[in-house]
């Protein structure tokens, strides 16, 4: 029986010692990988690898990564606690040429992104190896507590920051075919939550998100901000042409079947519909800087020339505000205008759609906070000419109502009331013409002197020009056309109002009749 224990104790030395070199070479292979297979352009630093053969676990601690793109003057770097890989296939590796592992996690990985103005570092260090000599097949990638950074390399400058970042990738395939595409690899589904995100849109703005979720194709922030950094005064100082002190928050926004990537070399943001809920708006201008003569364009031309492709089949504001405030000079406070309960709906925003699909916008509010309006314009983003249609409408409008802003900006008063107002005109980039009707009893005007004085000799003047509101047609309507040429350094909006205001001047001057 002796040569039996001995053949089994052979047999055991033997397995023992297999296993003993199977996992030592595991090891081994992985730390020669991480060596020599990554990227030229890539260099990758750890305190102590764990690698267990059996269960095809590699475990990295403290790890430090560093990529340079000298092309993009970009360099990328990365830490983390802890990056696990599970459940690698031996088997996979060796007989299909495959990397397939169940799953993958970063444990409080701090990604930041450098740029610089000017390259520091040799093209040599820029080439990454795009060549990928083996399939690779993630059931599961996972981040847990990320955070994101992106600096100014130069100022070492935090633009934009994310925190608390959680996200999981099922089903990543990487290929020799992904890895020549735009996105380089295919996944199945993500989820991705984050919270305190910050973003410097410009020299002057800032854009905040307290919370964003990403899940089962729908989109989620809530507490949006956008700010001017600074304050009305000091903006006014930085400027040396007009330009908008915004302050918005919206505590809302909902986005449903949500979908992105990349048409050939164009990407496309895509859904189904969306929600802004109690948006609140609060815009001033100070007129005292020098007018902005740069070309204004129409919303289907800024819709037509983006950069991306764009559709978004609906989407809702619900019960808004917002509030626009002129200042004029140096000694009389901004005049304010503001609309209440602003509700709104936008079909076909995008550019996407095909010649004769609209774009409509719906609008309803209280202008003011009082008088019921609801403004429709719609336009075709494929029309080069940038024709639109316009309609509206105001009633119950007391002209003192808007006095606060008559004031401080125009150095006048009204007074009456105009019980409505309907108007429709149509237009391009050049011209728009239409009709206006409207109903009012007692209008007129009071012109104030520099002691904001009413001026009688002026008040009179003017008030023979307006006719009577009692001096209308059988329906109770006085009758006006519309007709105004764009100044395009101006917004859609001045465009908006000078065409109201023709209609207004000609009903209240003009025959009055259709």
């Amino acid at each position: 029986m002796r040569w039996y224990k001995k053949i089994i104790s052979l047999f055991l030395i033997v397995s023992i010692g297999g296993l003993f070199f199977l996992q030592n070479k595991f090891k081994a292979e992985v730390i020669l990988a991480i060596d020599t297979k990554l990227p030229k352009n890539t260099t990758l630093e750890y305190t102590k690898i764990h690698a267990n053969v059996f269960t095809g676990t590699v475990e990295l601690d403290s790890l430090s990564a560093k990529a340079v793109y000298t092309d993009k003057n970009l360099m990328a770097t990365l830490q983390a606690n802890t990056l696990k890989v599970d459940g690698f296939s031996l088997w996979q590796f060796i007989f299909n040429k495959t990397i397939a592992v169940d799953n993958i996690v970063f444990t409080q990985p701090i990604l930041e992104y450098h740029s610089y103005s000017e390259k520091q570092w040799e093209q040599k260090d820029a080439t990454a190896n795009s060549q990928l000599d083996k399939a690779i097949t993630i059931h599961n990638v996972s981040v847990v507590n990320g955070v994101l950074k992106v600096k100014d390399g130069n100022a070492d400058k935090v633009t934009a920051s994310a925190h608390a970042i959680h996200f999981n990738l099922k089903e990543l395939q990487l290929n020799a075919e992904t890895v020549q595409q735009k996105i380089p690899f295919s996944y199945l589904e993500y989820q991705l939550t984050t919270k305190q995100i910050f973003m410097n849109m410009s020299a002057y703005e800032v854009l905040k998100i307290d919370d964003l979720r990403i899940a089962n194709e729908a989109l989620h922030l809530k507490n949006i901000f956008l700010e001017t950094k600074f304050s009305k005064e000091a903006l006014s100082r930085e400027i040396k042409v007009e330009r908008d002190h915004v302050n918005l928050h919206i505590p809302e926004i909902g986005i449903n079947k949500l979908d992105f990537g990349f048409h050939k070399d164009v990407f496309f943001v895509a859904a189904d519909s969306g929600k802004i809920t109690q948006p609140n708006l609060s815009i001033y201008r100070d007129k005292r800087v020098s007018d902005d003569m740069r070309i204004k364009n129409l919303y289907s031309e800024k819709l037509r020339n983006l950069p991306i492709d764009l559709s978004i089949h609906r989407l809702d504001i619900s019960n808004g505000n917002v509030a626009y405030a002129e200042r004029v000079d140096a000694t009389s406070q901004a005049g304010e205008l503001f609309f209440k309960s602003v509700n709104a709906s936008i079909t076909n925003l995008g550019n996407t759609y095909k010649n004769g699909e609209k774009t409509k916008i719906a609008v309803r509010s209280n202008f003011m906070g009082k008088a019921p309006m609801h403004l429709d314009v719609s336009f075709d983003v494929t029309n080069k000419q940038d024709a639109f249609l316009a309609s509206g409408a105001f009633e119950n409008f007391h002209a003192k109502i808007v006095n606060s802003f008559f004031e401080a900006n125009l150095n006048a008063k009204a007074e009456g009331k105009i019980e409505q107002i309907y108007f429709t005109f149509s237009g391009n980039n050049v011209s728009a013409k239409g009709d206006l009707k409207m109903k009012y009893e007692a209008f007129q005007f009071e012109i104030l002197n520099g002691r904001n004085k009413v001026n009688t000799f002026l008040t009179t003047i003017g008030n023979v020009f307006i006719k009577d509101g009692s001096k209308a047609g059988k329906d109770g309507f006085r009758y006006g056309e519309i007709a105004a040429d764009r100044n395009n350094t101006k917004s859609f909006f001045n465009y908006l109002w000078i065409n109201v205001q023709s209609g207004l001047i000609s009903a209240l001057t003009g025959k009055g009749s259709k």
